[in-house]
């Protein structure tokens, strides 16, 4: 009877918790609250979002959030200086931070540094580390894309043409990771969110 019990106790925790997401990432909920707090630092201002506001911000925050989860999967937050690094920052911030700031934003402010720096490692692995010995990819690129280089040659254009290499290499990934992972809007909870 306590099992049952205590499983049932978890199932509701975890329904309200997914019922107050906006969205469910691989079975990972994105709190309503978490999202909010990240929409508000990114879009500061006193103008009211639209939904399709929220849900192309959702979009931007599902993508970051997916290269997160192929970094965890990855197992780069298992390594050592990753590790040494967030004790570090989260013991600096704790000290630099007034007792009134060490609330629940505090460990939004910790887990969003936590993140990025998964994303920075992954995307140096999936994108950065394979760009900068490569020119022979890049000038494969250039080729099949001459057109968008007129009367620029190759070394001409060189930058610009590995940058455009880059944001497609990152197409790819998050096609990709759209596609191994499942993702579920909560539109009615964003909805609530213009009404709020």
């Amino acid at each position: 009877m306590r099992k049952i019990c205590f499983i049932l106790v978890l199932c509701f925790f975890y329904f309200s918790t997914v019922a107050q997401s906006v969205a469910v990432i691989n079975g990972n909920p994105v709190s309503q609250k978490e999202f909010v707090w990240v929409y508000q630092k990114h879009r500061p201002g006193n103008t009211k979002p639209t939904l399709t506001d929220l849900i192309s911000f959702l979009n931007i925050y599902i993508d970051f959030k997916l290269k997160v989860q192929d970094a965890l999967e990855a197992g780069l937050d298992k390594d050592s200086t990753y590790i040494a690094e967030t004790r570090n920052y989260e013991q600096a911030l704790l000290a630099s931070a007034p007792p009134e700031a060490k609330g629940a934003d505090f460990s939004l402010v910790i887990n969003e540094f936590k993140e990025a720096l998964l994303l920075f490692n992954i995307s140096g692995k999936k994108i950065w580390d394979g760009l900068e010995n490569n020119d022979k990819q890049i000038h494969e690129y250039y080729n099949a894309h001459a057109a968008s280089y007129p009367s620029m040659s190759y070394e001409d254009s060189k930058s610009e043409v590995a940058e455009d290499y880059q944001k497609q290499l990152d197409c790819k990934w998050i096609t990709a990771l759209r596609n191994k992972y499942k993702i579920t809007i909560d539109q009615h909870t964003l909805s609530k969110l213009i009404r709020e």
